[in-house]
């Protein structure tokens, strides 16, 4: 049985975050939850003039770094319930998200978040009003009913329809600022998505058709809003492709790729985007044996021309054009700075291997694990 559901309303375009009047009304009290950087240069100041404007007070909480653990989870919910919120707003990217919607449901029902985390707990209530406002495109956080937190040296995610947000502003006008490296990063994240969602075992006629689409897009646009941050069609597209993705592996799954990310990201606090950037050549032709026919449409979306090329053929064309694209964007081949940062210890590669075989995302994969195998791309990643 294949199941496919959206009650997010996503709205793009710029200057789109004027439709937060269309979930929030005069009188409401918002938490803004964001990051320290994105209050720095301005951009949760536009945010807070709009509420303003709207009749609501907002207070911002901005301490949430990459990667988020469970503390992150306590302080962020203990803000929201001092204020007496009964909306959330998030602006930025996936961390801030992911904290922002198991915020939202915590602050209406009771229990700690290891309850639902660990113990299987569901929420008796539903949560408070949610909306997302990414300001990066990466990973599609603002449409999916999942959220990823570390806890127990694990990046573990948990998900559930409580977690859809009410609505998402996709407004490329405050994603003129994001870096060259993290559009880069963040677009090969949304790529991954895509990848692994088209490729993955619980694929499906919805989910694939977002998949090739975003793809595309992708290829298209992502280097465009590299290479000149304020074109705002590029910015746009990416986001809107951004968002497919997300919906994508959200609802069909994901892979190799993220399993192995997992590990890099807990360990090592390898940022999400570049882990997954990284991983993904190696993952693509790890499943090549298992699905050239699907590796093979996937180049065909990437603008490959594959007439004439068998399955295998193109789905090679598909890993070195995804190459390609990663070099022009300088994008880095491998994380050996990370491994000595953190030691340089032999020992994490097997480590690494068997922990990424074990997740739980790794059983949509393809192609079924061997952990020798992940160990070589472990020690080509990192080595």
């Amino acid at each position: 049985m294949k199941r496919f559901l959206l009650p997010t309303e996503v709205i793009s375009g710029p200057g789109c975050i004027q439709e937060l009047k269309r979930f929030i009304k005069e009188g409401d009290k918002v938490a803004l939850i964001t990051d320290s950087f994105l209050v720095k240069i301005g951009v949760a100041e536009k945010v807070e003039e709009v509420l303003k404007n709207i009749g609501a007070t907002s207070q911002i909480f901005d301490d949430i770094p990459p990667n988020p653990h469970a503390e992150v989870v306590g302080k962020c919910r203990a803000f929201v319930e001092d204020i007496g919120a009964n909306v959330v707003v998030c602006l930025g990217g996936g961390s801030p998200m992911d904290v922002a919607k198991v915020v939202a449901m915590l602050a209406n029902n009771e229990g700690t978040w290891e309850d639902y985390q660990w113990n299987m707990k569901q929420p008796a209530n539903p949560p408070l009003t949610y909306i997302a406002i990414p300001t990066t495109s990466g990973t599609g956080s603002e449409v999916t009913k999942t959220a990823v937190i570390i806890d127990r040296n694990t990046k573990k995610g948990t998900g559930g329809d409580f977690f859809f947000a009410k609505g998402a502003l996709l407004d490329p006008e405050l994603m003129v600022s994001l870096p060259p490296m993290l559009t880069a990063t963040t677009g090969i994240d949304a790529m991954t998505h895509a990848i692994e969602a088209y490729v993955g075992k619980n694929n499906q006629p919805f989910t694939d058709a977002l998949a090739l689409e975003a793809i595309g897009i992708l290829a298209k646009y992502l280097p465009r809003a590299f290479s000149n941050g304020d074109d705002l069609l590029a910015r746009e597209q990416v986001a809107i492709a951004a968002a497919m993705a997300g919906l994508a592996m959200d609802q069909s799954g994901l892979g190799i790729v993220h399993s192995m990310s997992g590990p890099l990201s807990s360990y090592y606090d390898v940022p999400h985007g570049l882990s997954n950037a990284v991983g993904l050549p190696y993952g693509m032709a790890y499943n090549i044996i298992a699905v050239p026919e699907r590796l093979a449409r996937i180049a065909e979306a990437l603008g490959v021309d594959i007439t004439g090329l068998s399955d295998r053929e193109a789905a090679q064309a598909a890993v070195e054009t995804v190459m390609d694209m990663m070099d022009d964007m300088q994008i880095p081949k491998d994380l050996n700075d990370y491994f000595m940062k953190y030691g340089a210890d032999e020992g994490d590669i097997e480590k690494f291997a068997e922990e990424s075989c074990k997740m739980f995302l790794m059983r949509n994969n393809p192609r079924n694990p061997q952990v020798k195998d992940i160990a070589e791309i472990f020690e080509a990643i990192l080595k």
